[in-house]
């Protein structure tokens, strides 16, 4: 007897259907654009009419005030579904590039580690390949900014600006910030610590939301578990404004026989 259809292979089977919803998003985004668009409508016509009949007709009233509750609650709501989708779309996009990407990643040649690195990032990420396309200057090394009584300095830096609105009220395009340091061959917790530090430090000297902080090492020495356990588990948050980032804290070795090991292995970012 014939087992059912995808019995064979159930995780490719689940992965097909992730692959579906996530063929969908276009369309969900539309929907929520439009549905958000009714809610704001609503609430301000009935903002509206909450005013010209208070204290003119009770009844009018407190029925434009329960309308107004409803109408907030319901954007709140379609807001959260919206931020669940996307969530879920971004992973679904994450593991099916690491589903797709070769197993054994090369270290691009280069005369140093850092501008070695420096073109993987843009061979590995489409965003930042076409980006520095166009601008080859976002590519830097070696930048210090200045700190509350110290100088913070990265070895590599990657940073495509956002757009206006962004930078004056904080929405809008946040554009992206790559950054990058050269670690010990041995690094320990306080190193991971002091990277997500010294990134909060700088933040409010970027022209973008920092996306990825790199800790990059030459050598091939086992991590420690709890150095692992950090950078698999602990991301680094990141504040600017009102605002809260969550940033994955990376660390990127160059071994011996002329591949990388990454942890934890991040794709498809920015």
């Amino acid at each position: 007897m014939n087992p059912p259809r995808g019995v064979e292979d159930p995780i490719s089977a689940i992965f097909d259907l992730s692959d579906r919803v996530a063929q969908l998003a276009p369309t969900v985004r539309r929907m929520y654009r439009y549905t958000a668009t009714i809610l704001v409508l609503w609430i301000v016509l009935l903002a509206f009419v909450t005013l010209i009949t208070f204290g003119h007709d009770v009844t009018i009233a407190i029925l434009s005030v329960i309308g107004l509750i409803a109408g907030v609650i319901a954007l709140i709501l379609v807001r959260e579904t919206d931020g669940f989708f996307r969530t879920f779309v971004l992973r679904h996009r994450a593991i099916r590039l690491l589903r797709e990407a070769d197993p054994v990643v090369k270290v691009p040649a280069g005369r140093t580690p850092v501008e070695r690195l420096g073109r993987y990032l843009a061979q590995s990420s489409p965003t930042i390949q076409k980006f520095l396309e166009d601008h080859p200057e976002a590519l830097r090394y070696r930048v210090e900014y200045p700190g509350r009584g110290r100088s913070v300095a990265f070895e590599l830096v990657i940073e495509r600006p956002g757009g206006v609105l962004w930078r004056a009220l904080g929405r809008g395009d946040p554009g992206f910030a790559v950054l990058a340091r050269v670690g010990p061959d041995a690094p320990t917790t306080a190193d991971l610590g002091r990277l997500a530090e010294d990134a909060q430090a700088v933040v409010g000297r970027l022209s973008a939301v920092p996306v990825r902080l790199i800790l990059l090492r030459t050598g091939a020495i086992p991590l420690p578990e709890d150095v692992y356990e950090w950078a698999v588990g602990r991301p680094a948050f990141l504040s600017r404004g009102f605002s809260r980032y969550r940033v994955a804290t990376e660390i990127i070795s160059e071994g011996p026989d002329g591949t990388y090991d990454f942890v934890p292995y991040v794709l498809g970012v920015p």
